[in-house]
């Protein structure tokens, strides 16, 4: 194409490609992808991997933009309809990650949480966790537990 890589004086490009920043948080590493707002964001992961060029089950990863703090799920949603424009930071990162959770006991554990759910699914999954495992809690607080909310602290 003609017009390909040459930059106009507003940041974008002459065939209406603009850059995008994304932080891959696994590799401590950030990556610009040329991207058009008609890209759907499954679109931008399979460009971002096969730039990363790193062998690895990516399949838990998914895209954090910050400044909305939200996850970008609907991976058939465009850029544009997600609102996402040139200045946006977004981090590519896994979603499913270690949480050090405080029990009524005062002992720390640390549970695998989903930290793309939503706050009360993720909770719920966590009290889940600990009807199947009753040990963990203690005799004395097994029955507590419905009561009272642990504290959660992150590592």
């Amino acid at each position: 194409m003609a017009l390909d890589g040459i930059r106009m004086p507003d940041g974008c490009y002459a065939d209406g490609t603009w850059e995008l920043n994304v932080h891959v948080t696994d590799l401590n590493r950030d990556v610009t992808l040329r991207v058009t707002g008609e890209v759907h964001i499954g679109g931008v992961m399979l460009k971002l991997v096969e730039k990363l060029d790193v062998k690895k089950d990516w399949s838990d990863h998914a895209l954090w933009w910050e400044k909305k703090r939200t996850w970008l799920l609907k991976t058939h949603w465009t850029l544009d309809k997600y609102g996402i424009q040139a200045d946006a930071k977004l981090q590519f990162t896994p979603q499913h990650k270690l949480l050090r959770l405080q029990l009524p006991n005062m002992k720390y554990v640390k549970v695998k949480v989903n930290f793309s759910d939503r706050v009360f699914k993720a909770v719920s999954d966590i009290c889940k966790t600990f009807s199947e495992y009753p040990l963990l809690l203690g005799p004395s607080d097994a029955s507590r537990c419905d009561k009272q909310p642990a504290a959660v602290t992150l590592t």
